[in-house]
């Protein structure tokens, strides 16, 4: 696992833990990735759901 992938995994959980919500992380076209709220319409490839749990 990247470091990148890493990092956007512990951002993702202390977002959804702040907000009381689900994230997703996705990837871009770039190969970077990126996290938003799984309420959040993505037309990427989605490669993790975070729960605040």
């Amino acid at each position: 696992m990247s470091k990148e992938l890493e990092r956007f995994r512990r951002l993702a959980k202390a977002w959804a833990r702040m907000e009381g919500g689900t994230a997703v992380i996705y990837k871009k076209e770039d190969g970077s990735y990126g996290f938003a709220s799984i309420s959040d319409e993505i037309e990427k490839p989605i490669i993790d759901i975070i729960t605040p749990y």
